[in-house]
């Protein structure tokens, strides 16, 4: 290989490989952007930057501040790092995932994965 096809070969190199192990957010839910994987259990979302958090509890009061992740089961059950357990449906309108005190709604978005296992069609709203 030539200098100059080797020297262009490593500048763009590392541009390539990050492209390729990229995440996508292509999904907005409670306003912060998420990525979506799938796994023979359902999907599974996580958020792209920090999500702050305030717990109300009296004098007991607290802020979180961390990456989330929202698992949304095959069994239309919902688990989520901060907010706990609950569960998820799919409509028309989108779909969203349901806990105690809170909602993460993902307006006008469809859950989508590759894996032909993995379907949302039991969980409707």
């Amino acid at each position: 290989m030539s200098f100059s096809k080797w020297f262009w070969a490593m500048c763009f190199a590392p541009a390539i490989a990050s492209i390729a192990i990229a995440e996508d957010y292509n999904y907005v839910g409670d306003n912060h952007s998420w990525s979506l994987t799938c796994n023979d259990s359902g999907f599974v979302l996580r958020s792209q930057y920090p999500v702050s958090r305030f717990h109300s509890a009296g004098a007991a009061s607290s802020v979180t501040s961390e990456k989330e992740i929202l698992y949304l089961g095959n069994s239309c059950d919902a688990s989520h790092t901060v907010l706990g357990d609950g569960k998820w449906c799919w409509a028309n309108g989108g779909f969203s995932a349901e806990f105690e005190h809170f909602r993460i709604g993902f307006p006008r978005q469809e859950i989508l994965c590759q894996q032909a296992s993995i379907a949302a069609s039991d969980c409707r709203c």
